[in-house]
C-alpha cells in the first residue's frame, strides 16, 4: 500500500516527497479531477493525502473517494492553516478509518 498527494501547495508537495510521498501540484479544477481520477485508477495507493486547497478544488471527487472504499481520503490542513479548523490528527485519522484512538 502506498500514499499519495494532491497539493496545491508546492512546500507541501516537496515536504511529503522528502518523506517519499508521490504527489502533484494543482491549480486549476481540471487538473484537481485529473489527479484524483489518476489516483483512483492506481491499484497500488491506499492512502490518498490532500491539502484542504486541492480538496475544495473538487469536492464532488473527494465525496465520491469516501463513499467508496479504496483509496481512503485523507484531507491534511494547507501550509497556511486553511482548513485546520482545530481539528488534530487523531481527529483526520478517526475520520479516515473510523477508529477512535
Amino acid at each position: 500500500m502506498k500514499f499519495a498527494l494532491i497539493s496545491d501547495s508546492t512546500d507541501a508537495l516537496i515536504g511529503m516527497r522528502l518523506a517519499g510521498i508521490e504527489g502533484v501540484r494543482v491549480t486549476t479544477r481540471a487538473e484537481a479531477q485529473a489527479a484524483f481520477r489518476k489516483f483512483r485508477a492506481d491499484e497500488d495507493i491506499g492512502i490518498l493525502l490532500m491539502t484542504a486547497g486541492a480538496a475544495a478544488l473538487c469536492p464532488e471527487a473527494v465525496a465520491e473517494l469516501k463513499a467508496g472504499n479504496r483509496p481512503v481520503p485523507v484531507c491534511i490542513p494547507d501550509t497556511d492553516g486553511g482548513g485546520a479548523g482545530g481539528d488534530t490528527v487523531t481527529q483526520y485519522i478517526r475520520e479516515a478509518i473510523g477508529i477512535k484512538l
